[in-house]
């Protein structure tokens, strides 16, 4: 942790890792402005009224992902097939796929809480950031919600060639701090697939963001579970 950071507020953890998607960011408001915008560059108006159609079809590819069975490229690509397969569109998915992207970089609000958090801890312990994305939207999109500042690392899945929940990617992210003790390390995420089973299999701590308040399941491990980010913080910090 920091070394001048006063005792008082110092965490017991040396190292806190951040999910961005549906934890500090609010994922669900980029895809709602992104997939019409989109489709109004290709002259379609009601664009939004396709959005629960992607979602579902793209669902079953984001698992595959965490598997290990596809990659993140083919993921973007096949998300775009299924859609045009799957509706009435006569646009082509090639096309769509990487304007896609494009949008997703710059679209999207904050979660309630984050600034308020980040700022909180900043100085406290020390902080990074882990995501299962590309590169091409993550990045933009911790420069526009001014993120950056706040993290020692970032670690994005389509930038490493591994994604959440492989040993592999919690191998990068702990080994950009010089890989410290997996059990001084707390995960924070609303995933439980990716971010909970991905952090307890490597030997960290782990806080689930759970602001639906679901009953927490027996598996994967959870350390703890939060349901706003000002639960994040008093986990942080606690003794």
């Amino acid at each position: 942790m920091p070394p001048d950071a006063p005792a008082e507020i110092r965490s017991p953890y040396d190292l806190v890792l951040f999910d961005l998607d549906n934890t500090l960011s609010d994922f669900a408001s980029a895809q709602r402005a992104a997939l019409p915008a989109l489709l109004a560059d290709h002259g379609i108006s009601d664009g939004g009224e396709y959005l629960p159609t992607f979602k579902r079809l793209a669902a079953p590819l984001w698992e595959q992902l965490e598997a290990g069975e596809l990659t993140l490229d083919t993921l973007n690509d096949e998300r775009f097939r299924l859609l045009i397969e799957h509706t009435d569109l006569e646009l082509d998915p090639a096309s769509l796929a990487p304007q896609y992207l494009a949008w997703l970089g710059r679209s999207g609000v904050l979660w309630p809480g984050a600034m308020e958090l980040l700022d909180q801890l900043d100085g406290a312990v020390t902080m990074g950031l882990i995501t299962n994305g590309y590169g091409e939207v993550q990045r933009p999109r911790l420069a526009q919600f001014e993120l950056e500042d706040y993290f020692t690392s970032v670690t994005v899945s389509s930038e490493i060639g591994h994604a959440k929940p492989s040993q592999a990617f919690f191998d990068v992210a702990l080994g950009a701090h010089g890989n410290p003790d997996p059990a001084s390390v707390l995960v924070v995420g609303d995933s439980l697939s990716s971010d909970i089973a991905g952090g307890a299999a490597a030997g960290c701590v782990t806080c689930w963001f759970n602001p639906d308040g679901l009953e927490p399941p027996a598996v994967p491990r959870i350390d703890h579970v939060a349901t706003t980010l000002a639960d994040v913080a008093r986990i942080v910090l606690s003794a």
